[in-house]
């Protein structure tokens, strides 16, 4: 063989070489890249678990924080209240102890219904649930509504399906209608409308309430549901709300293995909407 035939082999040997030994070499290049994805997935689970741990430790001791401040706040203000009924009986009734008396009944509806948030944070918080008939129980709960709404000039229109049946605990279902009628005649405004419409679909209960409202633009309309938010304080201040109505609601829904969304199209009407 000439010189020639000889360099032909020997480049022929080396790329077949290369090639051979490029590709031993590309899969350990493919498991090791394997392995840092696997790696990278573990700390990601790792540093998931630790943000699900830590929320629901935070989320513990907001509910035990609630629970303990609820405890000691009942029996001062049972104190405070006595106090100014007395004070009231053998002074007359002045400016200052109707203030007292009015304030300490402000605070007694704030403490009850951080008791009812307590309570609806719990595992089970409707350990005797039953029957009953939810036309009714929507019927007695909407009614001061109604009247309310009318006496202050504003439209209401009220649609309930009759003859509809629910398992669950009736209090509380009346009182999550009840907080969003309230809301619905507090925030429509002068001359406003309420609309509240009861009815069955697909096999569950839906509860809509709408009203017209005029809505700030950068109200963030999901954080409604918030404990204690007010996105407008001047008229929070004017309709005495603690901003804690909307979340009472929120769990009685859940407690009973439904939720509560909230819309606005065009920031003249608000809706919500429960579906049981």
């Amino acid at each position: 063989m000439g010189k020639t035939g000889k360099g032909w082999l020997i480049f022929g040997s080396g790329v077949l070489l290369g090639a051979a030994l490029a590709q031993r070499q590309g899969r350990p290049a493919a498991g090791r890249s394997s392995l840092a994805e696997q790696i990278g997935q573990a700390k990601i689970q790792r540093k998931m678990e630790q943000l699900r741990r830590g929320y629901e430790q935070q989320d513990r001791m907001r509910r035990e924080f609630t629970a303990n401040v609820t405890h000691e706040l009942k029996t001062p203000l049972t104190s405070i209240a006595t106090s100014a009924d007395i004070i009231a009986m053998e002074s007359g009734e002045g400016e200052w102890v109707a203030n007292i008396q009015k304030q300490t009944v402000r605070l007694s509806h704030l403490v009850a219904s951080l008791v009812t948030l307590s309570r609806l944070d719990e595992g089970m918080p409707f350990p005797k649930k039953a029957e009953f008939s939810f036309s009714e129980a929507a019927w007695e709960a909407a009614e001061p509504f109604a009247s309310s709404a009318k006496a202050k000039g504003k439209k209401y229109i009220e649609h309930i399906q009759e003859n509809l049946r629910f398992h669950g605990d009736r209090s509380s279902i009346q009182q999550m209608i009840s907080i969003l009628l309230d809301n619905a005649v507090k925030y429509s405004g002068e001359n406003g409308e309420i609309r509240l419409d009861i009815y069955r679909k697909h096999g569950k209960i839906c509860i809509e309430v709408l009203n017209t409202c005029n809505l700030p633009k950068e109200i963030d309309l999901n954080r409604l549901f918030d404990r204690f938010y007010r996105p407008d304080e001047s008229r929070a201040a004017h309709t005495g709300g603690f901003g804690i109505g909307l979340s009472i609601a929120q769990a009685v829904a859940e407690a009973h293995g439904g939720s509560i969304t909230v819309k606005s199209r065009d920031g003249g009407t608000i809706l919500f909407r429960v579906v049981l």
